[in-house]
């Protein structure tokens, strides 16, 4: 299998996640902090902090310190149209 059909199989991997799918949706709308993605997605820090690097890991996120705190946000807006085809194609609407 060549490597970008592997890339690819992770990321919808990583999609098929309900806590990384909201993860993504929330930062399409503006940069967070680990500690305001935990309470908007009703998760713990530290399980949140997992699921961020999974999606830093396949390069879906970017993230900056600023003193003690780590901000994310989307690193490319395209996952978000994927997600929104998605949903036009597979939704029962």
């Amino acid at each position: 299998m060549k490597e970008k059909e592997k890339r690819t199989i992770n990321i919808f991997k990583a999609l098929g996640c309900p806590t990384r799918y909201k993860i993504i949706k929330l930062l399409h709308k503006n940069e967070m902090c680990t500690s305001e993605i935990a309470h908007s997605i009703r998760k713990k820090k530290a399980t949140t902090s997992k699921h961020l690097k999974i999606l830093k890991d396949l390069d879906i996120v970017r993230y900056v310190t600023n003193g003690k705190y780590v901000f994310y946000r989307l690193k490319k807006g395209d996952i978000i149209d994927l997600m929104k085809y998605a949903e036009k194609i597979f939704g029962r609407e």
